[in-house]
């Protein structure tokens, strides 16, 4: 398979889960939504996790925000990532998710630039959002390649968080597509921190 037909499976999948999100009624995916939070907050309740990294969700990506929200209430430390354009990314230290974060690039809320930067290597765990993620914890992403760029400069926990309809049994993967180290659903936990 050429390069260029490689990146068009790799589109084609996209194109796939965005239609797969759009059959998803609001009731339902607000169900989903509260179940992977609790699942998530569950999960990481008695870890030893200092600072982590979150996002702020698209409209074809699960809502953690109040997840965030629970994070922060409960005396954690959280980041946020400002998208720079191809892989860069700026994180920022967020005290409240509702008042902190700003429409940024791309259309994604993203910390206003004036709240303090955080060097990756603060980053105790990523919570990675993901256009699919195989049952190897392979994610795909949405090409930008700006968390395996992140990835691969530092070494974080990479959590990955999805409906379980975004759980393939394989994915077409880049031998720089780094793997998540567990992934959260809202029915079960692959992997383990």
């Amino acid at each position: 398979m050429t390069a260029l037909e490689f990146q068009e499976r790799k589109r084609a999948w996209r194109r796939l889960i965005s239609d797969l999100f759009t059959l998803v009624p609001s009731d339902a995916r607000r169900k989903l939504d509260r179940d992977l939070t609790a699942k998530l907050g569950d999960y990481l309740a008695d870890k030893n996790i200092r600072l982590l990294l979150g996002f702020s969700p698209l409209l074809d990506e699960p809502d953690i925000s109040p997840f965030l929200r629970s994070w922060l209430a409960g005396g954690g430390d959280l980041a946020m990532p400002q998208w720079l354009g191809g892989a860069s990314l700026s994180l920022r230290r967020v005290g409240d998710v509702d008042r902190d974060l700003r429409l940024g690039r791309a259309g994604i809320l993203e910390p206003d630039p004036a709240l303090p930067e955080v060097r990756p290597e603060e980053l105790d765990l990523v919570v990675t959002p993901g256009r699919a993620f195989s049952e190897a914890r392979v994610r795909m992403g949405r090409g930008s390649g700006c968390y395996d760029a992140l990835f691969r400069r530092h070494r974080p926990f990479r959590l990955g968080v999805a409906y379980d309809f975004q759980i393939f049994p394989e994915l077409p993967a880049y031998s720089g597509d780094m793997p998540m180290d567990a992934i959260v659903t809202p029915s079960r936990i692959m992997g383990q921190i």
